[in-house]
């Protein structure tokens, strides 16, 4: 617990709403750089990206400001979050074992709408189905959950499931040939490969396999400004006040 208390203090930022500070109360966000959703400058506390500039427009429209602790863990922006240590955390994944510490607002800050990415060489032009799985090699993240049937269909005998760390061993594998499909976030692979030119080399298939939302989940054990029978608390879990990703 001593050493999760601590690494509460590694890096604090701050994302200013309006009031002062006598009538306007702040939620406690911890959060991880994971470009482009969040990302910091080297250097410097400045912090930025799209789940950032989501939230501050939530916490604005609900009368709030956010203090942002920045960790070097998911596990341990999750864990403070999880005992009280900060009001909520972001982004993050819906998942039912964690509704027994956080509650999820009806749509996320931002979709990432994961999609199969195939070489423009390849003879697919779009995504007509899971069927052009079959037989094939699918690239994810490590314990990476996309879709529903998506998941289930590559984890079947149906196509050879291939994992991997991140968004550029993907893209290794798929331009070296030994898979045929990659799945994962268009917006996540160019954002790391434009400066490689990778992006002229790779091609997304319409339609997405479906929705992938990155929520701002607030934990049960968040302030009391922030609980759940106040106005403040039912505002930002309303879908209404939340921007989906263009």
């Amino acid at each position: 617990m001593a050493q999760l208390i601590a690494g509460a203090l590694i890096v604090i930022c701050t994302v200013t709403g309006t009031g002062s500070a006598a009538d306007v109360p702040t939620l406690r966000v911890s959060t991880i750089v994971v470009p482009p959703l969040v990302m910091q400058d080297s250097g410097s506390k400045n912090i930025h990206g799209e789940a950032i500039d989501a939230l501050q427009l939530l916490v604005e429209t609900c009368g709030a400001e956010a203090d942002l602790v920045v960790t070097p863990s998911w596990n341990r922006a999750y864990m403070m979050a999880q005992i009280g240590i900060v009001d909520a955390v972001i982004p993050t994944n819906f998942a039912e074992d964690r509704l027994s510490y956080f509650d999820f607002p009806t749509e996320p800050l931002v979709d990432m709408s994961p999609s199969l990415i195939v070489r423009v060489d390849s003879p697919f032009l779009r995504f007509s189905g899971l069927h052009i799985l079959k037989g094939k090699k699918v690239a994810v993240r490590t314990n990476a959950l996309l879709e529903q049937k998506f998941d289930a269909y590559i984890r079947s005998d149906q196509a050879t499931l291939v994992e991997r760390s991140d968004s550029i061993s993907l893209v290794d594998e798929l331009l070296s040939g030994r898979v045929d499909f990659i799945a994962d976030s268009p917006t996540m692979i160019i954002y790391h490969m434009t400066e490689s030119k990778i992006p002229e080399r790779i091609r997304v298939l319409d339609p997405p396999l479906g929705r992938s939302g990155q929520f701002l989940a607030l934990s049960k054990k968040r302030a009391p400004a922030f609980a759940a029978e106040t106005e403040i608390s039912r505002c930002l879990l309303s879908k209404s006040v939340y921007l989906p990703k263009n």
